[in-house]
């Protein structure tokens, strides 16, 4: 039937279960949300930088209505008891925005991000400011764009891609995908143009190479573990031509925002001491005393990865597909055992035209993404001398997750795909289904 069409079933579920949850998540409630809206609007009006003044502080100079509006629902973040006070979005909502009245405002962790993330939050912020919006419906303006790319790149991704749409599919509309898909968060641009370049990548030939190119150096700037998809690229002979051009850029737009971003960091040890403590920052933190430990003991890190990995596979699948928030909100295990078999049942009943030399190129990018992922979580996420490497969520594994569909994909189960794509659909449209009750439960 028509409205098992993956490309229909993915739009009709993101306009529907996305819009609940971009209403049903209080205002800042979702990871990081506060400093991604203010890095948003710092590049809403064209600072593309962020500003370090001399006490040891990062952010910038933006309206105090921000905060102010923000530290309205600072109380429900990790107090699991809190409840939304009645009446508190409508009171928010009425004030006014007062631009002219500015402090610095902290935002350690997001204002090193690379602007590229930021342009739909940041378009729907530069469009509303002239006509008097207040910051909260400013913050609802920021989770619809971004609810918007999403949907229009993963519709545009399930156009170019030649094969295993309705994997991409299932992955794009999890109830984890659609719940930060619903959010400010700077990734949302970043991941939904990872599956578009992927499905580009995978094409015999790539027509029209300008917006592909922008758009990988815009991701490798925004995640430099992202650098790995681009060689996909190689798959196809006819694109091995400009292939070697392609990586050199996407490395050139990773080293040039990494060098800015390196010259911004402050540790929270260096941070000034009246304000770190509300910064997304850990103690003891130092990057290159990290990465010297990587290069001089690269076997002892990967003894320290491994063991993280094992111990946080549980919770990384269970955050992969239904998280919400950015606290330990999650689905009933029931739910996420059932949405795991949906995905892998998906998998297994289709497969791509790839040879097998093709599958393990694939394979051996998810493995190169990890590898770089976890250098850069340990750098910058874990003091000196961790034994473990820690927060590893599994959102941060999304960009990744086509891929690893397209290496693992075979038709084990092909000859029951007319049952199991109903059945998965059924699935997918529960677990959506819950997390909204879910949500309802932890904040109303």
């Amino acid at each position: 039937m028509k409205w098992l069409e993956p490309g229909r079933l993915f739009i009709g579920m993101a306009l529907l279960f996305g819009g609940l949850f971009m209403v049903m998540t209080p205002p800042f409630q979702s990871p990081d949300e506060p400093n991604h809206f203010l890095r948003a609007y710092q590049i809403s009006e064209g600072r593309f930088f962020p500003e370090k003044i001399a006490e040891q502080r990062l952010g910038g100079y933006l309206p105090a209505s921000l905060l102010a509006v923000a530290d309205s629902f600072a109380y429900l973040k990790n107090n699991y008891a809190a409840r939304l006070q009645p009446g508190l979005i409508q009171r928010t909502a009425t004030l006014s925005l007062l631009p002219e009245q500015r402090v610095f405002l902290d935002f350690a962790n997001t204002a090193v991000y690379a602007p590229t993330g930021y342009l739909p939050q940041a378009v729907a912020i530069a469009l509303l400011r002239p006509l008097g919006t207040g910051p909260l419906v400013l913050l609802y303006a920021t989770r619809l764009a971004n609810l918007l790319i999403w949907i229009l790149l993963i519709a545009a991704t399930l156009r170019t891609l030649p094969a295993l749409h309705r994997p991409i599919a299932a992955l794009a509309m999890l109830p984890a995908s659609l719940a930060v898909a619903a959010s400010a968060n700077a990734d949302v641009l970043t991941n939904g143009l990872c599956f578009w370049l992927i499905a580009i990548f995978c094409q015999p030939v790539v027509r029209g190479k300008l917006w592909p190119i922008a758009a990988f150096m815009a991701v490798c700037a925004a995640k430099v573990v992202t650098w790995p998809l681009g060689l996909l690229y190689g798959l196809q002979p006819k694109n091995r031509r400009h292939f070697g051009a392609l990586l050199a850029l996407g490395l050139v737009a990773a080293a040039g925002w990494g060098g800015l971003a390196q010259n911004w960091f402050i540790p929270y040890d260096a941070y000034a001491p009246h304000y770190r403590d509300t910064q997304t920052l850990n103690e003891g933190v130092q990057p290159m005393a990290q990465l010297h430990f990587i290069a001089t003991q690269p076997l002892d890190f990967l003894r320290i990865t491994g063991h993280s990995y094992a111990r946080a596979l549980p919770s990384t699948l269970a955050h992969f597909v239904g998280k919400f928030g950015w606290e330990k909100n999650y689905l009933p295990t029931g739910w996420l055992v059932g949405l795991w078999i949906a995905l892998l049942s998906v998998i297994c009943c289709e497969s791509s035209s790839w040879t097998r030399r093709q599958r393990g190129l694939a394979a051996l990018i998810s493995l190169l993404f990890v590898l770089l992922f976890s250098i850069t979580m340990y750098a910058l996420w874990c003091p000196v001398g961790a034994r473990e490497l820690t927060n590893l969520q599994g959102r941060y594994f999304v960009p990744i997750a086509p891929v690893l569909a397209l290496a693992l994909s075979n038709r084990w189960l092909a000859n029951y795909s007319r049952f199991i794509w109903p059945m998965a659909v059924g699935l997918l449209f529960l677990g959506n289904a819950a997390m909204a009750w879910a949500m309802l439960g932890r904040w109303w």
